[in-house]
């Protein structure tokens, strides 16, 4: 076995919510969306069907397994019936700035939420076709070196 080169740290930026004034951040918030993602689940949800890769496992298997960035981790069965619930929290976190902003208009295209049920950190990510965000939880590891900042 031979050595293989560390993923990159992100270099650190400044979140939002030190970027954009809170009537910026909630102007963006207002048309956000969660559509999910049929990658992310392994049981249907929002009217799409389960389609998660392969290797895909929950967080905590992750976790147990000690990986430290798995190829792809399914949300948490909670949201299944939950949709309304994630926009919320999805425009939560627009609205907190738990974002790099790529413009004072602009959707920004990754962020980062904690659930306060559960604690865990889900990296948000904006999709098209349908237009709106994806989800999927992160591990440890990944909270502690894969974000641009730390999320309070």
């Amino acid at each position: 076995m031979g050595f293989t080169k560390p993923r990159p740290r992100p270099a650190k930026a400044r979140p939002a919510s030190e970027t954009l004034s809170t009537e910026q951040r909630q102007k963006l918030a207002e048309n956000a969306t969660y559509v999910g993602s049929s990658h992310h689940t392994d049981v249907p949800k929002y009217g799409m069907q389960a389609s998660p890769r392969a290797g895909a496992m929950d967080v905590e298997q992750a976790e147990a397994e000690k990986l430290k960035n798995p190829d792809c981790l399914v949300c948490p069965r909670k949201w299944i019936r939950r949709q309304e619930d994630a926009t919320k929290l999805l425009r939560e976190a627009l609205v907190l700035g738990s974002y790099v902003t790529e413009g004072p208009n602009v959707m920004p295209s990754r962020l980062w939420v904690r659930d306060p049920e559960d604690d865990i950190v889900y990296e948000v990510k904006i999709c098209k076709p349908p237009k709106g965000y994806k989800a999927y939880p992160l591990t440890s590891y990944q909270i502690a070196y894969n974000l641009p900042f730390e999320l309070p």
